[in-house]
């Protein structure tokens, strides 16, 4: 599973994206296969794996990728990844946004990291044969479901922990070899908030429980403790 940069690589950039972007990659070819013009909706889509799966779905080929986030820099943000619409999901009615953007007919793939009421939400912008990826619930997991809805529109649902997947090592040297090509040609921006030393780490963990992070945190050993 091992990847080789060339000597002129930041490894500081690329140390951000085996878990987030292995992650990412994984939802769009290993939970569902992303279909060329098929449509998208990423939660969560300013940090560190929806960033990924935002430019990822777009370079693989997806129609429309619609990204929310909680405040308008990051929304921003999310449209400068080439995101095709970025919409607040703490907005009540946010899912009519969704169906405005989608002609009434929804997404084709949820990739969910929310939870909570988001979670029940999604399901009046899932589109038909639609596909919904739990990835995160930073809500928690809100009321329980009833699997056989799924049925009335012929839709699915998974499930993604990035550990369970070291059982399939092809598959993480598959990811890993993808988005370092990517990277290096430009195609894939990887986007670091901030480097802190390694004895910050509980301050790292603070910024994303606060989600005071846009992209990813890098905690590196050689750097100057303060």
């Amino acid at each position: 599973m091992i990847v080789v940069l060339p000597p002129a690589a930041d490894d500081t950039v690329f140390a951000a994206l085996p878990t987030q972007g292995v992650t990412a990659y994984l939802m769009l070819r290993a939970s569902t296969q992303l279909c060329p013009g098929e449509t998208v909706l990423v939660h969560g889509a300013a940090g560190g794996v929806g960033n990924v799966a935002v430019q990822l779905a777009k370079s693989m080929g997806a129609g429309l990728v619609i990204g929310t986030a909680s405040t308008e820099e990051k929304r921003a943000f999310v449209r400068g990844l080439g995101a095709d619409a970025a919409i607040d999901y703490q907005q009540a009615d946010w899912p009519n946004a969704v169906l405005q953007k989608t002609d009434g007919r929804g997404v084709d793939i949820i990739l969910e990291s929310i939870g909570g009421d988001v979670f029940e939400q999604n399901f009046q912008c899932l589109a038909t044969f639609g596909r919904y990826i739990v990835f995160g619930s930073t809500r928690g997991p809100g009321a329980p479901f009833e699997p056989r809805r799924l049925m009335q529109k012929s839709q699915s649902m998974a499930g993604i922990y990035l550990p369970v997947f070291f059982a399939k090592p092809q598959l993480i040297r598959e990811a890993m070899s993808f988005l370092v090509s990517r990277a290096l040609d430009g195609t894939l921006k990887t986007h670091v908030d901030r480097t802190l030393p390694l004895n910050r780490a509980s301050e790292a963990h603070q910024l994303l429980e606060e989600r005071r992070v846009t992209g990813a945190i890098v905690l590196d050993p050689r750097a100057a403790s303060h």
